[in-house]
């Protein structure tokens, strides 16, 4: 049986009227109804451009602290001595803004470099 987390959720008016439709249809009840249409959103690619702009928008707004990011930046260099620029900023999670604006202080900290689009650990 798959893993489930409980929550709460409050619609407006419509949209309940929207998930009341529904039940009999898509669901047995109004939460197993929202539950599949959730679902439907995280799992069929359909608004993955739409979560990726969201996650952006997130890191840009909440960065990890320094911590995070040094252990990260140690780890990902303890098995390699060459990664693109984007995959590293991917295993960061972070706004790229946030890597330009640090890349001075972690070249000398880290002893890295970014030449053509790769990161190259001296």
């Amino acid at each position: 049986m798959t893993e489930t987390t409980r929550t709460t959720v409050t619609l407006s008016k419509t949209s309940m009227n929207q998930v009341e439709e529904l039940v009999g249809v898509f669901g047995n009840t109004p939460a197993s109804v929202i539950s599949r249409i959730v679902e439907h959103f995280f799992d069929y690619g359909r608004f993955d451009d739409v979560l990726d702009k969201l996650r952006v928008k997130k890191r840009e707004m909440y960065p990890p602290n320094e911590a995070i990011i040094n252990r990260k930046i140690t780890n990902l260099f303890k098995g390699a001595n060459r990664i693109p620029f984007k995959d590293f900023i991917d295993y960061l999670e972070v706004d790229p803004h946030l890597i330009l604006k640090n890349i001075h202080i972690w070249t000398e900290k880290y002893n890295i470099k970014i030449i053509e689009n790769i990161v190259i650990k001296e």
